[in-house]
Parts: structure tokens; C-alpha cells; sequence
């Protein structure tokens, strides 16, 4: 059953599906909310949407698509055909969607609008993001600066919205600029939280004497995944080995009762993961 779920996870019909989704919840988010009350989107987007409010002759959608057209022209050698073609759809998509979707969810006021939207089309770039293409040209061309020069993603996405936002306070109040920059920021939270929803685990070290006790009780009874790392006291010098586990919020309490019952004196270390991805955890393969 589960290698069924991984092959349709990793088919390119689903990855699509999850593109026209995402696409779809982010217009929502924005022509339904942030539109209304003139708020500005980060990267490419909020290129766009600057230049049809200092160009107005030309609709959002065209102005997105003008930018993005030189965006991958640039990128045709520089990325796998495989990316940019997913990329290329998805711009595609939302530039659809910005034409031919036109709604109003109705929220009035600004500090609720900016938190809604951000939330609403953070959640539609993280279910793109979860597929193996991204959200457009600037997509690509971080991924390109990435590979030649080592400029990190969130360095570069920094710099982009610094720009947008510079251009913007030209033609917005700073009220605008500011529930913006609140829309942005919540959208960036809930674009990571969308892509770690199914691949986040707790990472569990535990440092104890009754090491092999405490593995073989997960291993066998538990039917956990465990690793014992050896190791050694660095006040006493005394070999003392430390178990790596990786479990999730529902059984993490069990796993914690079972270490404490083998040995009180256990040191317990629980971590948050961003995403785990590997052997029997949503392993993931390219088509």
C-alpha cells in the first residue's frame, strides 16, 4: 500500500494536480484578498503587480507573463528540461487563474485581510513546492545562481522582495507596504509549514548506559528505526553510547515512557525536523 501512495506521489499526473492546486489557492488568496486591498506579493509576482499599477494600460496576468519570458529564456541551458517545463507550466497556470478568476471572500478589515491572504497563498507556494517543479521563472534562475555560485535561495528571495517593496513605495501608503510586508512574512510561514506538513519527524538522541536495552526494546518491540552512535563521557571518559531515533509527535511520548522505565537516568534530546525524507520515511524518487 505504501509504495503505491510513494509511485503516485512521484508520478508526473500528481505533480501536476498539486501545481493546478496550488496555483489555484494562491489567486484565491490573492484577486479574492490582497487585491482588494491593494497589497503587494513577493518575488515576480509583486514585479507585476507593481508595474500594472505604474503601467495600467496592460493587465496583471500580461505583465507577469512579459516578465517571466526573458526570466526563461535566460534559463533554457541552465536547468534540467524536466524543471523547467514543470516551472514553465506553472507560470502558465497562474497567469490563467490572475485573468479568469475574479472573486471577493469579502474581509474588510486590513490587519485580517494581510494575515488571510498570506495565509491562503503561503499555503498555495507550498503545495507547489511540494512537487518538483516551483513557481515560476525566478525559480529557476535561483536555482541556477544556486548551482554556479552558491547564492542561497532565502538570500536571494531577500534581496528580490527588498526590490519589489522599494519600487512599491513610490506608488503605496506606508500602511499598504506595511500590511504587506505582514502578508509576506505570514505567507513564508505557512509556504514552510505546507512543506514540512508530511515529511516533518522528531529527531531523538538519547544518552544512556543501558544503550543496547533501549535499542533492542524500540527495534523489537517498538518496531522503530534505531541508531547507536558510540561516544564517551567527557568529564569521567567513561564509554557511554547515544541512540538516534527518528519518530513522530504520536508515538513520541510512548517512546519516552520506554526509555525512562530501561533507565531513569537517561538523558532524552527531542528536535524538530523540517522534513525527513529517506528509507521507509516518504522516500521519494524522480520520474
Amino acid at each position: 500500500m505504501d509504495n503505491k501512495i510513494r509511485q503516485i506521489s512521484d508520478s508526473l499526473a500528481w505533480n501536476i494536480f498539486l501545481m493546478a492546486v496550488g496555483a489555484f489557492v494562491f489567486i484565491i488568496g490573492y484577486n479574492g484578498i490582497a487585491a482588494h486591498h491593494n497589497f503587494v506579493p513577493g518575488a515576480l509576482y509583486g514585479f507585476a503587480v507593481v508595474m500594472q499599477k505604474i503601467s495600467p494600460e496592460l493587465s496583471l496576468s500580461r505583465w507577469y507573463l512579459l516578465l517571466n519570458i526573458p526570466l526563461f529564456i535566460l534559463a533554457w541551458k541552465g536547468v534540467s528540461r524536466r524543471f523547467f517545463f514543470l516551472n514553465l507550466l506553472t507560470m502558465s497556470m497562474v497567469t490563467f487563474l490572475t485573468s479568469y478568476v475574479h472573486l471577493d471572500l469579502g474581509i474588510q478589515n486590513e490587519m485580517y485581510a494581510a494575515i488571510a491572504s498570506g495565509a491562503i497563498m503561503g499555503a498555495g507556494c507550498g503545495i507547489i513546492l511540494r512537487t518538483y517543479g516551483g513557481g515560476g521563472g525566478l525559480d529557476v534562475v535561483a536555482v541556477i545562481l544556486n548551482q554556479r555560485y552558491g547564492i542561497r535561495f532565502g538570500a536571494f528571495y531577500f534581496v528580490i522582495n527588498a526590490v519589489v517593496m522599494s519600487f512599491a513605495l513610490s506608488r503605496y501608503t506606508p500602511d499598504k507596504i506595511i500590511a504587506s510586508l505582514l502578508m509576506l512574512f505570514i505567507s513564508s510561514v505557512l509556504t514552510e509549514y505546507v512543506l514540512s506538513l508530511f515529511n516533518q519527524r522528531k529527531a531523538v538522541r538519547i544518552i544512556s548506559r543501558k544503550s543496547e536495552i533501549i535499542v533492542h526494546e524500540l527495534t523489537r518491540n517498538k518496531k522503530m528505526h534505531a541508531t547507536i552512535i558510540p561516544g564517551k563521557g567527557g568529564y569521567s571518559g567513561e564509554r557511554i553510547d547515544m541512540v538516534y531515533s527518528i519518530t513522530d509527535n504520536l508515538r513520541l511520548r510512548s517512546l519516552e515512557q520506554v526509555v525512562f522505565e530501561i533507565d531513569p537516568e537517561a538523558i532524552f534530546v527531542v528536535e524538530n525536523t523540517f522534513s525527513v525524507i529517506g528509507q521507509n520515511i516518504n522516500k521519494r524518487k524522480a520520474y
